[in-house]
């Protein structure tokens, strides 16, 4: 690591704190305009799942802002450092497939239990207390290791390019997360999310043209692959065909690939934050939104690997800009994720190192957020509501999330703090957390597709398929290294085994229990047990005026949940996820795992591909959201207007009543019964009274009618 960071700690603090605080205070804006103008109204239900009314357009950028954590822009091009253009292209693959797999469990959750705010409450539903709280333990894991990778990769990014103390770091970034998140929930952090992606967008776009295009030493990709070429001599990339950086044939490329794919498939699927998404949507926007969010987030690493990364590989042993020049990076700084901001900064100088600044920021606070709000709806309706106050009112329910997002983000920021000191960096993290989401995936896909499940593959069966994945995990490390500490354990050939038993095992237990032990159980009994289950809250508490009571009773006459548009979905679903697995899990890469090395004109096509995916990606998760939401805009512009119009009618009032009283006053022996009157009856903010006319339009623009679902203002609030 180079001595002397490129920017000061000043710049560090700066963004952190400043740009912190400045998307806090545009996004908890943004979210009182909504409160006040949109009709969105602050209670648990909003705040857990945005009353489920997220159109297409914010359901794609906050599944790709979701998704795209520090961990993806730093690891992806470490992975095209350590195996050239497969390294981008595999990663890409290896982590995109998995969200558009997930639409399938986003429709059958609203078709199967359209009301539940969280995945768990349709395990509790079905399989009681043990494979709930099971299933609590292993979701809860997930979110605190996507945390934790997310806050250590930011952090030692922005420790690399501004001195700013690691643990400084861990406890700022998730600071201004906070702020905002308490005030909007669920809407505020994809709000969030919009603004991180656009600007994530941007910065990738600048990093691509200056690289291909307009840097001196490079400047086109002809002259990046000569220079990969020249790399590939004195430093063969070992299980690459003839040890070549322009080749798919990659034997370790391929194992990362795999690795990948079946860790973050069980990191997807467990992660609560995913599942709150795919609530939050609407039934109509849930298919299309995860389907553009996953293609669209295979852009960002694919062009930004396929630009940092190889950018690496040509400059650090020739450019003397390089941070390590005339030396390769050091493996531990490749584990830690410090390729990108050393590319950056050798291809834009500070420039460079400050939109990696930027980039890691906006990563890890839209990573974050959706994380907090996620564990929040966990502990407050799996939890406190399930098993200590069923009863709870919604305004409670509320406080309790609000103290869940502080409490979590106190713990994420300390827990980060204690894996630092004990060694473990993002590749560590990166490698081992399949271990831990292996074991509940396969039961997982069961629980919502398949009615014969028995409970005991659920419990025990996840702990059994925990053991045998770690079992398998420090076996193979130990016999690969021979010894078992922090580095053997974090192998990629460990954790590949490990995850692959804990899915495998699960897998086998799993169809076992459905094909001799069936538990058959009736889909349709779900709406009665949550009424069962609201009734009994009711009769313990007697007040309990939570939002979500009314949620059966509206999604059952709400045509949107109709059987048959859900059941087409869901085919359209399946057959998408299959499409897409197959032509970029399989087809692509390995119909270019053979002898072959890039040629020049191939190079050049594979870049421009890269750049072209990222253009159409960015019109999708950038510019449709805003198409999409000018209605919404339209709303707040009118009732904005009207707001300040009132204002004016009351100042103008106001000035006529003080007029009116004085004359009274001075016919009145020194009484001023108006202004007495006025006073009385005018609002705690001293704005005057209002006419009845002006008090129902404002009353109209700050609450928003009253309709049933499916309505056009629930149409114009869904886009918000």
């Amino acid at each position: 690591m180079p001595s002397t960071p490129p920017l000061s700690q000043g710049v560090g603090y700066g963004v952190v704190i400043g740009l912190g605080a400045l998307f806090a205070i545009v996004v908890v804006g943004i979210s009182r305009s909504l409160t006040r103008f949109a009709g969105l109204s602050k209670d648990a239900e909003e705040f857990s799942v945005a009353r489920r009314s997220l159109g297409t357009g914010l359901t794609a950028a906050a599944v790709i802002s979701s998704w795209t954590w520090s961990t993806t822009l730093l690891s992806s091009v470490s992975t095209a450092y350590n195996y050239g253009v497969a390294g981008a292209m595999l990663y890409a693959s290896g982590n995109c497939t998995q969200i558009v797999l997930f639409s399938t469990l986003a429709i059958q959750l609203k078709r199967r239990a359209p009301s539940v705010h969280t995945y768990l409450e349709l395990v509790r539903l079905r399989f009681g207390l043990l494979p709930h709280l099971t299933y609590i333990f292993f979701a809860l894991a997930t979110n605190i290791l996507v945390c934790s990778s997310v806050l250590l990769g930011g952090a030692a990014a922005i420790n690399a390019i501004t001195g700013v103390n690691v643990y400084a770091s861990l406890f700022l970034l998730p600071a201004s997360v906070v702020a905002y998140t308490l005030r909007g929930g669920l809407r505020s952090t994809i709000l969030a999310d919009y603004l991180h992606t656009v600007v994530i967008f941007i910065i990738l776009f600048v990093f691509f043209l200056r690289t291909y295009a307009t840097f001196p030493q490079l400047g086109s990709p002809a002259a990046v692959y000569q220079k990969l070429v020249e790399a590939s001599v004195p430093g063969p990339v070992e299980g690459n065909y003839e040890g070549s950086y322009l080749t798919l044939k990659t034997s370790g490329g391929v194992q990362f690939a795999w690795l990948s794919f079946m860790e973050y498939t069980g990191v997807v699927f467990l992660d609560a934050s995913f599942h709150q998404k795919g609530v939050a949507a609407t039934p109509e926007a849930a298919l299309p939104g995860y389907l553009i969010g996953g293609l669209a987030w295979f852009s960002i690493p694919f062009c930004l690997a396929t630009t940092a990364g190889l950018a690496a590989l040509a400059l650090e042993t020739t450019s003397p800009s390089f941070p390590t020049y005339p030396n390769r990076i050091p493996p531990a700084d490749v584990s830690a994720g410090l390729v990108l901001p050393y590319a950056a900064q050798a291809i834009l100088g500070k420039g460079g190192s400050a939109a990696v600044l930027l980039l890691m920021f906006m990563s890890c606070t839209s990573a974050i957020s959706a994380q907090m709000v996620g564990v929040s709806t966990v502990v407050s309706y799996d939890i406190f509501k399930t098993y200590f106050r069923p009863s709870i009112r919604s305004d409670s329910l509320l406080r309790v999330n609000q103290v869940v997002v502080v409490g979590f983000g106190l713990f994420a920021a300390a827990f980060g703090s204690l894996l630092h000191g004990i060694g473990l960096d993002l590749g560590i993290i990166y490698n081992l957390t399949g271990i831990f989401t292996g074991a509940g995936l396969s039961p997982l896909i069961f629980i919502f597709f398949d009615h014969r499940l028995h409970p005991l593959a659920v419990f025990p069966g996840i702990w059994v398929n925990f053991i045998a994945g770690v079992a398998v995990w420090l076996g193979v490390a130990y016999k690969e290294y021979g010894v078992i500490n922090l580095s053997s354990v974090g192998g990629l050939t460990p954790c590949l085994s490990g995850c692959a038993t804990g899915i495998g095992v699960g897998l086998v237990v799993s169809t076992l229990s459905v094909l001799f032990f069936p538990r058959p159980f009736d889909w349709s009994t779900i709406p009665h047990l949550l009424k069962q289950q609201q009734q009994q809250a009711k009769a313990l508490g007697g007040d309990s005026d939570d939002a979500s009571d009314d949620e059966v009773e509206i999604v059952e006459n709400d045509p949107r949940y109709s059987k048959v548009r859900l059941d087409r979905s869901l085919r359209i679903a399946l057959a998408a996820g299959a499409t897409v697995f197959l032509v970029i899990t399989i087809i692509w890469p390995f119909s270019l795992y053979r002898d072959y090395i890039f040629g020049n004109g191939f190079f050049t096509g594979w870049v421009i591909a890269s750049f072209i995916w990222a253009w159409l990606a960015f019109f999708g998760v950038g510019i449709y959201p805003l198409y999409e939401g000018l209605p919404v805009f339209k709303q707040i512009w009118h009732g904005l207007a009207a707001h300040l119009a009132g204002r004016r009618l009351d100042g103008q009032r106001a000035r006529s009543s003080t007029t009116t009283t004085t004359r009274s006053g001075s016919q009145d022996d020194g009484r001023i019964p108006t202004l007495e009157k006025s006073a009385r009856g005018a609002p705690a903010d001293g704005s005057g009274a209002r006419s009845t006319a002006s008090d129902q339009g404002s009353d109209e623009i700050a609450k928003g009618p009253r309709t049933s679902p499916g309505s056009e203002n629930e149409k114009v609030i869904a886009l918000a």
